[in-house]
């Protein structure tokens, strides 16, 4: 075998398997799943609870597989990417950065708040 024959003949590994060995991806594919879970109850409540006849008005339609296609699509878009959104937020931006949080051997930071003197005005014809 000729080097350029050996260098074609295993597949170089990649793919969806290549993207699931970086920790990022896997963190938004995980997610992502996370939210698309979570539409599919949401939607799965509302047909069942006939929330403002929605499952009514859905199953008189010529075609009830397009509103409820619909439906779900602005669902995922919306709860996988507040699911997606809240894991990159929850992310430490610094290695060591623990957001607040206790870490071994370290006190927490109470916030207290700050009063601040707020002017009244005393209306005299009520």
């Amino acid at each position: 075998m000729t080097k350029l024959q050996d260098k074609h003949s295993f597949p170089r590994p990649g793919g969806i398997s290549r993207l699931l060995a970086q920790p990022f991806f896997r963190l938004l594919a995980i997610n992502w799943l996370i939210g698309a879970f979570a539409a599919a109850l949401v939607l799965g409540g509302l047909m069942w609870l006939d929330t403002g006849g929605l499952r009514s008005l859905i199953l008189a339609s010529d075609q009830p597989w397009l509103p409820v296609a619909v439906l779900l699509a602005g669902l995922m878009i919306t709860l996988c990417s507040a699911a997606m959104g809240a894991a990159i937020m929850a992310l430490p931006s610094e290695p060591g950065d623990d957001r607040g949080r206790r870490v071994r051997g370290e006190t927490q930071v109470a916030l207290e708040p700050a009063l601040v003197p707020v002017p009244v005005r005393v209306r005299e014809d009520i």
